[in-house]
């Protein structure tokens, strides 16, 4: 009371107030001031870690492959798990029990698959259509790998892509399919320019023309492994075939 009511009292301001206030409260919206926020500490996959993504839009080729890597390797392997619902997952308390689910927390549930696998290195399958996912994981923290595996597309195998997707059904007349058959093609060579034009950093293409020894020099690289288990893996038998 006597502070207040006394008189001359200098005061020495440095108007440091509105600075101090500016620092601490954007240290806390970009979790510095504490810790990171819930959502920002589950958004990314980890600095230290690699995830290898196989790129190929005939499932059964990619799956071929990833199989030999995993008999081959030590890498963990899961497939389309952002494709098919039925592919085979872990319990991850309920976050892989629906494709929605999977796709919304992606990164979520592929840290936990890292986490369930005590692995800093895992291989997952991508229809190359999912290209917002390519794009989401190429660009965080962690290492990203990708490879392409560039089948030839027979009409048969168009047809039954079309049929598998909703663009056609059983009852579709073949006039109907002949005219589809073109607008697929278009959006497979889409999918491809754009998975090369986006300049990943790490992108590797093996071939269904090249032989099993123009095929191991990629696979070496995408997976780290030496010359020979790149081989072994790229012997695999009919690995291209429909």
């Amino acid at each position: 009371m006597r502070f207040y009511a006394a008189k001359d009292q200098v005061f020495q301001i440095s108007n440091e107030g509105a600075g101090l206030f500016k620092f601490l409260t954007e240290r806390g919206r970009i979790g510095r001031r504490f810790a990171s926020r819930f959502w920002e500490t589950e958004a990314t996959l980890g600095r230290d870690r690699e995830l290898l993504i196989v790129v190929c839009k005939k499932w059964h080729v990619a799956k071929r492959l990833v199989e030999s890597i995993a008999h081959g390797t030590n890498i963990p392997v899961v497939e389309y798990i952002f494709n098919e619902e039925e592919a085979p997952l872990p319990d991850l308390g309920g976050l892989q029990r629906t494709l929605s689910k999977r796709h919304r927390h992606r990164r979520a549930l592929v840290r936990m698959l890292f986490e369930f696998f005590e692995t800093n290195r895992l291989i997952v399958c991508m229809d190359p259509g999912n290209f917002y996912l390519l794009e989401d994981f190429g660009s965080d923290r962690s290492g990203t790998r990708i490879l392409e595996l560039e089948c030839d597309y027979t009409d048969e195998f168009l047809i039954g892509h079309s049929k598998r997707i909703g663009l056609a059904g059983e009852q579709t007349p073949e006039e109907t399919l002949q005219r589809l058959l073109p607008t697929i093609r278009n959006e497979i060579a889409f999918e491809k320019d754009q998975l090369h034009d986006t300049n990943f950093d790490s992108l590797f293409t093996i071939r269904e023309v090249d032989s099993a020894q123009e095929t191991a020099g990629p696979l070496a690289e995408f997976l780290g492994v030496s010359p020979e288990k790149a081989q072994q893996i790229a012997d695999t038998p009919y690995l291209f075939s429909d």
